[in-house]
């Protein structure tokens, strides 16, 4: 089972895809923007964390995978920061960095898969 948060490019889009192929269960955790406004990915991320805990809490074996890309937020006062890649600069994106550092205070398995710029 997939709990996925639904952005349409990178790896939501494509664990989506890989997972309908193989016919596995997709439960889609979409951001509310319009409503929720700017706090609406990091609210989708702890009710993602909070699923996946329950999830675990039932039996479930739970993994959490970050795709680590880089931030591409046009003027982000973090821009210059360097982050888990020492000689690279920039920063990871704010959503998965958040989405990870839930889950891991969730005591969920997390791995983290860096990746600088998606394919798309």
């Amino acid at each position: 089972m997939l709990l996925s948060g639904r952005c349409p490019k990178g790896a939501d889009a494509i664990a989506e895809l890989l997972w309908q192929d193989a016919g596995f269960e997709i439960i889609p955790f979409p951001a509310d923007w319009s409503t929720r406004g700017r706090t609406a990915g990091f609210q989708r991320n702890q009710e993602m964390v909070d699923a996946a805990r329950a999830f675990r809490e039932a039996g479930a074996q739970v993994l959490c995978t970050a795709f680590l890309d880089l931030c591409r937020k046009l003027g982000c006062p973090q821009r210059g920061q360097e982050q888990l890649m020492p000689d690279t600069p920039g920063h990871f994106s704010h959503g998965t960095i958040h989405c990870r550092s839930r889950a891991q205070a969730a005591g969920i398995k997390t791995t983290s898969v860096i990746h600088p710029s998606p394919p798309f």
